[in-house]
This record gives C-alpha cells, structure tokens and sequence, in this order.
C-alpha cells in the first residue's frame, strides 16, 4: 500500500480570516512562498481555501454576457445571475469575497496517490488536510514536486 498524505503534509500552516485583504492576502502568499491558505473563523474552525488562482481570476477583466438582438430587444444568453457573479468577483476586497467554501479536502489517511489525483481534477493550489473536521495541516503542489527532486518514492 501507498504512502500516506501525513507524511508530506505541512503541520505549521499559515491560515488566513475571511476580513483578510486581498492586498494582505497577496503579500503574505509572496513573502511565505506559498500558493494558497486555508481560511478560518475566529474560532480557527475550517471554512475553505483562498490562493493565487482566485487572486488571478479576481483580476481577470469583467466578462459581458452574450446577447441576441431581435427586433431591436436584446436577449440575454446568459443567465442573469453569472454577471451578478462577475461583478461580486471584480469588486472583490476581502477573502470573504473570494475563498472556495467547498474546495477539497483530504484526511492524513489518503493516500499521497489519491491527493495527486485531486490536485490534476480539481486544479487547485493547496489540500488542507483535516481529522474529524479539525485542520491539522496542508499539502501543497510544492510538496509533491519535493518528492520528485528528492527521489522519494512516497507516492508508490
């Protein structure tokens, strides 16, 4: 059998509140070289994941739905709710405003095999690790890519 995520998981990790700013956000994501956080309430209960692919797509240009014209009405193709949704990601101030609620998660049991997995299907940028719902640390792509410069066969 596989090795385990307890094994590569960081236990010191960095988490961030969802009154963060996205400028503090930033900055702590470049000066600690790492590509995302977990994001708890004051009671440092898991609430989800907020990193550099929700910063990027947060400063992506704001999208126009598409429409049809017919006899001078435009039609919108899209739903309402998805310009809604644009506008609440551009003008986006906090983490609040930006984390992934259900991004996945993984136990120190998964298997490091399982945890690759999810990071190609998901494309996220870090898997906070939690055991009986309690964050107890975080695997992020870097710590599966220190496998492969160490030559570590963990993920087998």
């Amino acid at each position: 059998m596989g090795k385990s995520v307890r094994e590569i998981m960081v236990k010191d990790v960095l988490t961030v509140r969802k009154e963060t700013s996205l400028r503090d956000l930033a900055e702590i994501l470049i000066s600690r070289h790492i590509s995302g956080a977990p994001v708890v309430d004051k009671e440092n209960r898991y609430l989800g994941v907020v990193g550099e692919h929700d910063l990027i797509r947060h400063e992506r240009p704001l999208h126009i739905p598409t429409v049809m014209t017919l006899f001078d009405s435009w039609i919108p193709l899209e739903l309402p709710s998805s310009l809604r949704k644009e506008m609440e990601r551009i003008s986006a101030t906090s983490v609040g405003d930006l984390y992934n609620p259900k991004a996945p998660t993984v136990t120190p049991d998964t298997p490091i095999r399982e945890a690759v997995s999810l990071f190609e299907r998901e494309d996220v940028d870090i898997l906070p690790v939690l055991d009986s719902g309690r964050l107890v640390g975080v695997v992020g792509r870097g710590d599966l890519v220190h496998l492969l410069v160490t030559g570590d066969d963990l993920i087998d």
